[in-house]
């Protein structure tokens, strides 16, 4: 068990208002609002993806399994803005590099529903994950940096902000998602009359030629990107700023202490081969939980769009208390057993979630969705303190590895998603991510056999070697 002195302290409002009053804290905490600002607009972007799928394909004339490769071309492109973010972030200007990269995102999310060729929307997807690469590498990095060993909170706060976004952007889209109606013949003609429609879209026959399904979430996203360019000014002031200061002054000064672990190559080879096959399993099971939530529903509940967005908050909200929650139980438990646990229940809410779906129970599948967003809430920022502690500390380039391994997992369940709930049964989204949700259980298994049969040994050698002199 982890005590708050040896996490740092616990996150109690007494003890950050006496903080306050040192200067070197104020910057350091204004710079992680705009940090946390930056992580809140990547997650409501990232919210709107599940709900709108259905009007993306509308707009390119496609099916669900030639949609599904948008999102494997948004994990292409996360891949390589990963790989460039790690570079960029140890050899360049790290808030230039930020303010650059947000502001791509936020650029190209504002043109996506513009994009009525099927082959644009796959490069505009690319280009738009490729700047969200780049900004994810530095910005975890960034608050390990300024926070160091008392980052566990701190990086909880960072993420809860980002599942946050996913929670409101839904609501904000679902006005302008593509409207449904039957048409109906009477005595004086065609009438329309709005209606829960299972399937997502009218047959073409029964909709007059005056009345076409049209989508407007060109407004949303053009909002959304307006919001996210407007986000990633701050770190142009920073970058402005620090020009006319002494650069490595201000940078050192918001330098936390940090564990400084290092590991000999052939050590470092193997623990982020083991953490790469833990991010992928990861992402797998969180991001196509969320992207393919809404289809799932309207295919197999036969549900509204509508109601699609909203199960798709639900999990964000489920997903977003759990990391609320961590933020200020998280410095008080260890790593490893309350990643397990979660785990475990993750486990159970997917095989919960098949029952729900082979019964098409409404009440069970608002429960199950609800229990699967907050199993995985803590796992990606518990992680990433984890690695800092007990690991190897964290740079650009681990840290590119590791969001690398997050798109391969993105490239490849979509596809297998898309095409086995096109060509067999919906019921395969919640088959693919119980198989996930175990192997990914077992993979973190694997990691804490390393850490405590491998890294622990190896850590304490280092640490004595010094007293043998």
């Amino acid at each position: 068990m982890e005590t708050p002195a040896a996490s740092g302290g616990g996150p109690s409002p007494r003890r950050w208002a006496e903080k306050l009053k040192s200067s070197i804290y104020r910057k350091k905490a204004i710079y992680t609002a705009c940090l946390l600002f930056g992580n809140f607009m990547s997650g409501w972007i990232n919210g709107q993806r599940g709900p709108s799928l259905l009007d993306l394909q509308l707009i390119t004339g496609t099916d669900m399994s030639q949609g599904s490769a948008f999102f494997t071309a948004a994990a292409v492109g996360s891949l390589v803005g990963a790989v460039a973010g790690g570079a960029i972030y140890d050899r360049c200007n790290k808030y230039m590099s930020l303010f650059i990269s947000m502001a791509g995102h936020g650029l190209t999310v504002a043109v996506i529903p513009l994009c009525s060729e099927y082959w644009l929307m796959i490069t505009v997807f690319v280009a738009h994950e490729f700047f969200l690469g780049i900004f994810k590498t530095g910005s975890n990095v960034e608050l390990l940096r300024v926070w160091g060993v008392e980052s566990k909170p701190y990086m909880q706060a960072f993420h809860f902000l980002w599942s946050l976004g996913g929670i409101v952007s839904p609501f904000v889209l679902e006005p302008f998602l593509a409207v449904r109606r039957d048409v109906v013949q009477n005595s004086t003609g065609l009438m329309a009359a709005n209606n829960s429609d299972p399937g997502g879209f009218l047959n073409a026959s029964a909709i007059p030629p005056e009345e076409p399904l049209e989508t407007s979430i060109i407004w949303p996203f053009v909002m959304t990107g307006l919001m996210t360019i407007l986000s990633s000014l701050p770190f142009l002031v920073v970058f402005i700023f620090n020009r006319k200061d002494d650069h490595e002054e201000v940078t050192k000064a918001l330098d936390g202490k940090r564990q400084g672990k290092k590991l000999s190559r052939k050590l470092l080879v193997l623990t982020l081969g083991l953490l790469g096959v833990f991010y992928f399993f990861l992402d797998e099971v969180e991001d196509s939980s969320v992207s393919f939530l809404a289809s799932y529903v309207v295919k197999q509940f036969k549900w509204t769009k509508i109601m699609g967005a909203r199960i798709t908050s639900t999990f964000w909200a489920s997903y977003a208390f759990g990391r609320l929650a961590a933020i200020f139980f998280i410095n008080y438990v260890s790593h490893m057993k309350i990643c397990g646990l979660f785990f475990i229940s993750l486990i159970l809410a997917q095989v919960g979630m098949i029952f729900s779906g082979m019964y098409l129970s409404d009440v069970g599948i608002w429960i199950t969705t609800c229990a699967v967003g907050f199993s995985i809430s803590i796992s990606f920022p518990a992680m990433l303190t984890w690695i800092e502690k007990d690991f190897v500390q964290l740079s650009g380039k681990i840290m590119s590895v590791i969001f690398v391994s997050v798109g391969l997992g993105g490239m490849v369940n979509p596809q297998i998603i898309g095409y086995l709930m096109e060509e067999s049964t919906p019921l395969w989204y919640n088959y693919v991510l119980t198989i996930e949700s175990v192997l990914l259980f077992f993979s973190f298994l694997v990691l804490v056999w390393l850490v405590k049969k491998v890294l622990s040994i190896y850590h304490s050698s280092q640490f004595e070697l010094p007293d043998k002199k």
